[in-house]
């Protein structure tokens, strides 16, 4: 009989949850700092992209690479780098400087890191489950951001509003948060199956050119990633207008916007906990995921014109359903995808997605910089994207999503 709370299980997860906790924080902090200083959609668009570009380039590096080289290791030394430079950060905006070029450099160089980090995280953690555990280890994983968002974003709200350096201290509890769980990442213990082939002078380019040829193989894992490249593209309007909407109306608030994140990590809560309780058929896996995908896309482009109250109530019914798309999608494919393959093809998921995103930041940032369309009729808009990508891809490839997503696990 197999479990769940192995020693490297545990570690890991408590680790990714005390970083996610200052991370929560931070990244709410960088966008209303951004928007606060400069009011223009674009900048904060321009920012957001400066931190995804060079995890497009990144990606391609960090895939053979990772698969090649200890994910442990890579993990908590990422942790540790982090834990100085947010220190640093802390440090200078303490002074009160403040300066959008080099805090989008900044971004763009965490935007690095991330990446990297990401990758290797993804690869690594199917390893420390047990035969059997997969789809509650992913449940609890799924918990592991909401919890962080449910929590962090209304006390990074409060700092911001009440306390002059209040963006300057979470900053320093993100660098402290960081220090933590690299100390704790350092215990795991882990007999890592890596990719062992003989290395010669062009390796890395063969090793690049085998997860591509993956894909030409996989046609499900190859829409997957195209399909969420698009849900990208919509995920980053709505991360880019959202806030700055809260911030210039007449009657919402800065805070009014974190409790709006707190509902959507609570719903993303209570679906982790449903997961990590029930199982779904596998046989009904893709028709679940085909119903939540339209949902969430639909309930997220309009949920602004709403009373606030009926914003926050289906902000959780979001949440909750995403738990569900991300649960499938995470389970179905780091278990159908080969462990020596995972960086390389985790690398080129990321790559799509990542330009799914730059597109929906540039083009809805500057149609919202230099039109007089209202926010949440941009929003509107960029959901087209998404739900035609739903009915071209997983809809019309079904054969091949059903053979992933409702695989026996």
């Amino acid at each position: 009989m197999y479990k769940l709370w192995t020693k490297n299980f545990t570690i890991l997860t408590l680790g990714s949850f005390v970083s996610a906790l200052g991370s929560s924080a931070a990244g709410v902090a960088f966008g209303i700092m951004i928007f606060q200083k400069t009011g223009s959609p674009l900048t904060l668009a321009l920012f957001m992209v400066a931190n995804i570009i060079p995890r497009v380039l990144t990606g391609f590096l960090a895939g053979p690479f990772v698969d090649r080289h200890s994910r442990r290791k890579i993990i908590y030394m990422l942790d540790f780098g982090s834990t100085i430079i947010f220190t640093l950060i802390a440090l200078v905006l303490f002074t009160g400087y403040f300066n959008v070029l080099i805090f989008t450099m900044v971004g763009a160089f965490l935007g690095i890191m991330d990446t990297v980090y990401q990758i290797a995280f993804m690869s690594m953690f199917p390893e420390v489950i047990e035969p059997g555990q997969h789809s509650k280890a992913y449940s609890l994983s799924s918990l592991i951001w909401p919890i962080s968002a449910a929590v962090m974003a209304p006390v990074a709200a409060f700092m911001i509003e009440n306390f002059e350096f209040g963006i300057a201290m979470l900053m320093l509890f993100n660098a402290f948060s960081f220090g933590i769980a690299a100390i704790m990442e350092t215990t795991i213990r882990l007999d890592e199956k890596l990719n062992t082939s003989k290395v010669s002078g062009l390796q890395f380019v063969e090793d690049l050119k085998e997860g591509f040829r993956y894909y030409k193989v996989e046609k499900g894992i190859l829409g997957i990633g195209i399909l969420f490249a698009a849900f990208s593209f919509v995920y980053m309007t709505h991360d880019l207008l959202r806030m700055p909407y809260f911030i210039n109306s007449d009657t919402l608030t800065i805070q009014d916007y974190s409790f709006l994140i707190t509902a959507g990590s609570v719903g993303r809560i209570l679906g982790g906990i449903i997961h990590y309780t029930f199982k779904y058929p596998p046989n009904k896996r893709y028709l679940i995921a085909i119903f939540v995908y339209f949902s969430v896309e639909i309930m997220s482009a309009s949920m602004l014109y709403l009373p606030y109250l009926l914003m926050v109530g289906i902000s959780f019914i979001v949440g909750l359903l995403s738990v569900t798309s991300y649960n499938i999608r995470m389970t179905a494919t780091q278990v159908y995808i080969p462990a020596h393959m995972r960086g390389r093809v985790n690398s080129v998921q990321g790559l799509l997605w990542n330009i799914g995103a730059i597109f929906g930041a540039i083009l809805m940032g500057g149609i919202a910089e230099y039109s007089s369309l209202d926010y949440r009729f941009i929003m509107l808009l960029a959901a087209i994207v998404s739900v035609g990508a739903i009915i071209l891809i997983p809809v019309r490839m079904k054969h091949e999503f059903k053979k992933i997503y409702n695989a026996d696990i």
